[in-house]
């Protein structure tokens, strides 16, 4: 059986060479890639080479999953290279894991083989796991974070705008005026703005990138008053202000209770670990 996996890891680590030379036609397209978020980019050519197979190209549930998470994170004019990248990764991943893995197995004595096979598939597995749902991270991690600074931003704007400025200017001074991920989705909306993108198209694709329920209702809110002349805005602004901030201080107040619901075990188990030292120290003095 040692001998089949060295065969097969060594056809594997072969196929790797050649598609890594054969993909190299897409080394242009990999160059843009952030090295953060895609490491060992350089290698992704092989999944690109890979996809130019009928079987291996991205469909089904999990095309559909990584289109979606990649319209979220980078806007759908990007959606379909990155998704594609990401599936070249977890490709190129997948192949040159199981390929040093089998290798291993074969070169390995016949009680380690199996180990080293099976060690192989999981680290395979829990590869395509984690880059499969990277981008989906950080989409959920995004929207939290401008969960948490959208009250303030609301009540910095609706100050601004019931001070007599336009809400264009009202929205730039907001975004450049705090650091933070809802302030940066801010910035951009405004870059669009100033590219000559409508205010209710950048304010409305800002609210569908964030994907975040209230967001979105907010942003859909505030399009609505723009397209009725902007004469109740003032008012608008002042009142979602005050119902952002009640319901972050409900959202707070439910996040208190659920970290201490969350530490009752660790506190009963060290009760419990405590009582124990107790116990067998009283059984000792007997």
């Amino acid at each position: 059986m040692s001998i089949v996996y060295l065969v097969v890891g060594t056809v594997l680590t072969i196929l790797f060479i050649i598609l890594l030379f054969r993909g190299s036609k897409y080394d242009y397209l990999l160059d843009v890639l952030d090295s953060g978020d895609f490491p060992l980019k350089s290698i992704y050519s092989v999944g690109l080479a890979w996809q130019d197979m009928k079987i291996f190209k991205l469909r089904g549930k999990l095309g559909e999953s990584l289109r979606s998470d990649t319209t979220l994170h980078y806007s759908r004019k990007y959606s379909e290279f990155y998704a594609r990248a990401i599936w070249a990764q977890m490709l190129s991943y997948g192949h040159i894991c199981l390929a040093v893995f089998l290798v291993a197995a074969g070169a390995a004595t016949r009680s380690m083989s199996n180990f080293f096979l099976m060690v192989g598939m999981i680290l395979c597995i829990l590869e395509l796991y984690y880059f499969g749902t990277y981008t989906k991270e950080k989409v959920k991690k995004r929207r939290e974070e401008c969960d948490l600074e959208f009250p303030n931003a609301v009540s910095k704007l609706a100050l601004i705008v019931n001070s007599g400025a336009t809400l264009h200017d009202s929205w730039e001074m907001v975004a450049y005026g705090k650091d933070g991920t809802f302030y940066d989705m801010m910035k951009n909306s405004c870059a669009e703005m100033n590219n000559g993108k409508a205010e209710v198209d950048a304010i409305h694709d800002m609210g569908a990138l964030i994907n975040s329920e209230e967001i979105k209702k907010f942003t859909s809110a505030l399009i609505q008053s723009i397209e009725r002349g902007g004469g109740d805005l003032p008012y608008f602004l002042a009142n979602q202000s005050s119902e952002l901030w009640a319901k972050y201080r409900q959202n707070m107040l439910q996040k208190g209770e659920k970290a201490a619901s969350a530490l009752l075990m660790p506190i009963a188990l060290m009760f419990l670990g405590i009582m124990l030292i107790v116990m067998s120290a009283a059984m000792q003095s007997f």
